[in-house]
């Protein structure tokens, strides 16, 4: 089969994608906004995109009436996030942040997590999550301002906090770590699946 993108709606385009690139990590992004209010929210459009320098990227897409979410928002204003790693353990409290709350509040407290100080930004990460890698905005790059329209999130990674648990021999134990990906629809992955292909 043939699909033609002329033509889609933005809801046909987006089902095809997320059913086709998958598994995709979630970058469980903490951030707040001028006055200090705390927000927490996931997100799958999210990857490691560069090494030297250390650079990670996420894309919060616009809500359906083509205005921001709160993420985008607070690190327009400060330039500054941390990008928590949820194990499979929190995995319904990282999906209740995905509510579309009302500005203000704290999703922290709805879903019960406790915030702990960052190192080197403002916003707090999440006390209880294995990783959690601070970021100063590097650069927004905007698509558009339809709904549904992303904006490339790239954070200069400027500290990493690693939970002894997960940290073995200079590495992380991922099977300690034992994070989740997204699928499609309401469907998530874990990692209980795992082979080794060598590069010859």
């Amino acid at each position: 089969m043939e699909i033609p993108l002329e033509g889609l709606g933005a809801r046909e385009i987006y089902r095809l994608l997320i059913g086709s690139v998958l598994p995709r990590p979630i970058a469980w992004v903490s951030t707040q906004d001028g006055a200090g209010e705390l927000n927490l929210a996931p997100f799958s459009f999210f990857n490691v995109v560069s090494i030297d320098p250390p650079v990670v990227g996420f894309s919060p897409l616009l809500k359906n009436d083509g205005t921001a979410k709160h993420t985008l928002l607070n690190i327009r204003a400060t330039g500054e996030f941390v990008v928590n790693i949820a194990s499979r353990s929190m995995t319904e409290q990282m999906n209740q942040t995905s509510l579309d709350h009302a500005e203000g509040v704290n999703e922290f407290e709805v879903v019960g997590l406790e915030p702990a100080p960052s190192v080197c930004v403002a916003p707090p990460r999440v006390q209880s999550t294995p990783v959690s890698i601070e970021c100063r905005l590097h650069e927004l790059i905007s698509f558009g301002d339809r709904p549904m329209a992303g904006n490339l999130v790239l954070g200069r990674v400027v500290h990493i906090h690693v939970a002894d648990v997960v940290y073995r021999d200079g590495r992380i134990d991922i099977a300690a770590l034992d994070p989740v990906g997204r699928l499609a629809g309401n469907w998530y992955s874990t990692i209980r699946d795992q082979f080794e292909l060598l590069r010859e």
